[in-house]
Parts: C-alpha cells; sequence; structure tokens
C-alpha cells in the first residue's frame, strides 16, 4: 500500500511539473493532424548597431527580420504577432523620428494580405491573433483582425496604453486603439479578446501554449507549439532576441528590457522545453536562425 501510494505520489508531481512548465504536452494529448506553422517577416529593419541586441556586441550594423507566424490548426487559425503596420509603406511617418532609428523597409510585397494570400487566407481565416507583446513592430496590424479574439497579457496592455517612464517609445496607440471600445460602452474591448495574467494552453490539448515572461516588457508572451511531425517549436516573440542571447544568457541593450532578471529567467524556460522536447527555437530577429527556416508558403507541419 506504501509502494501504491508512494507511485500516485510521484506521478501526480510527475504531471504537475508537465502542467507548470507547458512540457511533453504528447504524455497528456496528441497533438491534432492538420496541424501547419507558416514562418513569414513583416518589414525588415535596420541597419542598426547590433549593440542594441545584445549587450557587449561589436558595433557592427545588423539588419533583422520582424518574423510572424500563422498556425493553421483543426480548431481555428492562429497568429502570432503582426508584425509593422503597412502603412509605414506609403507614410513614413507614422512612425514619427522612430522611422529613422529602426529603419523598416517598405517593400509591398511584404505587406500583411499580400503575405497571407501566399497561403491562400484573408484576415476571415484567423480565429486568434495573439500578441508576444504589444511594440510598433509585434502589433502593428492587428487592427485588420476586427472578427479575431486577440490574446494579450493584462500588464501588457495596460502598458501599451499608459507606459512606465522611460518605456514608451516602442508603443504607438494608433496600432491597437481600435481595441478600445466607443464611448460610453462598459467594457473596455471593442471585440473579443482573452485577457490573460499567466499562462494558457489555447486549445486544451497542448498544441498551443502561451507562456508569460515578464521580461522585454511587462506582459511579454512566449508561444510553444506542438506539430505532429515536426514536434516542438518555440517562438520567442522578443523575450529572446537572437540565439547567442540565449546560448550565453546575454542580455540586450538595457533600454530594450523591462525587467533584466525576468528575460534571463524567460531565457531558462526557453531552454527547458527545448531541451526537454528536443525541440526547435525560432527568435523573431535573429537573421540566420530566419534564413535558417522555411518560409511560407513552405510550412512545419
Amino acid at each position: 500500500m506504501r509502494q501504491i501510494g508512494l507511485g500516485r505520489w510521484r506521478l501526480g508531481m510527475a504531471i504537475a511539473l508537465v502542467l507548470a512548465l507547458g512540457l511533453s504536452s504528447r504524455a497528456l494529448a496528441a497533438s491534432p493532424e492538420g496541424m501547419r506553422l507558416y514562418v513569414f517577416t513583416s518589414h525588415w529593419l535596420g541597419p542598426f548597431a547590433k549593440a542594441a541586441l545584445q549587450t557587449g556586441a561589436p558595433n557592427v550594423p545588423v539588419t533583422i527580420p520582424v518574423a510572424f507566424f500563422v498556425i493553421k490548426h483543426p480548431k481555428g487559425n492562429v497568429m502570432f504577432d503582426t508584425g509593422v503596420n503597412d502603412k509605414v509603406i506609403k507614410d513614413p511617418n507614422y512612425w514619427g523620428p522612430l522611422f529613422q532609428v529602426y529603419k523598416p523597409d517598405q517593400k509591398p510585397s511584404l505587406a500583411m494580405l499580400t503575405q497571407l494570400r501566399k497561403i491562400g487566407m484573408t484576415p476571415r481565416d484567423i480565429k486568434y491573433v495573439v500578441l508576444g507583446h504589444m511594440h510598433l513592430d509585434h502589433a502593428g496590424n492587428v487592427g485588420l483582425f476586427p472578427n479575431a479574439t486577440v490574446v494579450f497579457q493584462t500588464s501588457e496592455v495596460e502598458a501599451a496604453f499608459w507606459p512606465p517612464p522611460g518605456a514608451a517609445s516602442p508603443y504607438i496607440t494608433a496600432d491597437f486603439a481600435m481595441l478600445r471600445a466607443g464611448i460610453g460602452n462598459p467594457l473596455p474591448n471593442a471585440q473579443k479578446v482573452i485577457q490573460l495574467n499567466g499562462d494558457l494552453d489555447l486549445f486544451g490539448d497542448g498544441s498551443i501554449y502561451i507562456h508569460r515572461s515578464v521580461s522585454h516588457t511587462p506582459g511579454s508572451e512566449i508561444m510553444v507549439v506542438r506539430l505532429p511531425h515536426t514536434g516542438t517549436v518555440v517562438l520567442t516573440s522578443d523575450a529572446c532576441y537572437l540565439q547567442e542571447n540565449l546560448d550565453k544568457d546575454i542580455l540586450p541593450s538595457i533600454g530594450l528590457v523591462y525587467s533584466p532578471a525576468g528575460t534571463l529567467e524567460g531565457y531558462q524556460w526557453i531552454k527547458r522545453v527545448r531541451d526537454a522536447e528536443n525541440g526547435d527555437v525560432i527568435f523573431a530577429h535573429d537573421p540566420d536562425v530566419f534564413k535558417a527556416h522555411k518560409h511560407a508558403p513552405e510550412y512545419y507541419d
């Protein structure tokens, strides 16, 4: 009896650890057939100093992708991040002085609607938009998805509309102002939202897991996508900028990190998922990692 009780306790602890970390969902449920992960980039940024992305980096210029992703799922298609607002294609002044700081390219071929057509989709085909955070290069096109449910952390939407001192410049309120309901409405949101204060298993089967990481911003989110054939892919948004940052625990410039300690904790969480599930990691802004992966209309399944 004691051995049975000990065995049940160990099993219970193992399941609790799996749920706490969002790990090894295949032990709980299989990822559904038909899932696909598409990798895109919005308008590339730069060149600017690599030291902004990596403390102590040499003073060399880098040009970086702005990755966003679409996950085809039997329970509804999901977009992770929405890139740079396509208004910059025709109106550099939309970003004000930040246009000269980040130097986004203005290629019409990188516009959101044009890219979705590569995979036979329109904004109406997206059921959920998950925002890794709400900076100008990650929430720029959220207004193109009025029929989707937008998923964000409470702390992030609070920071987006009224940022902490010193953290205001990367939030462009016009990018997401349409999420607010009109005057006199008792509810703040104009469309469906899922407002989080922690993690979420989006479909309850482990196939898409959202993890809160108080790191780059107060409400940054990391997404774990578990595909039936490819396996686990971790999408970092800006919780980690570069592969080298993750490998060597290197922080970005202090101006680009809300919580240094939280950023390092986020690195460790990413590594645990990657190592426990023999997974892959795709960063939003690592040009080498981005170029090494398939790009839409190719996909991972």
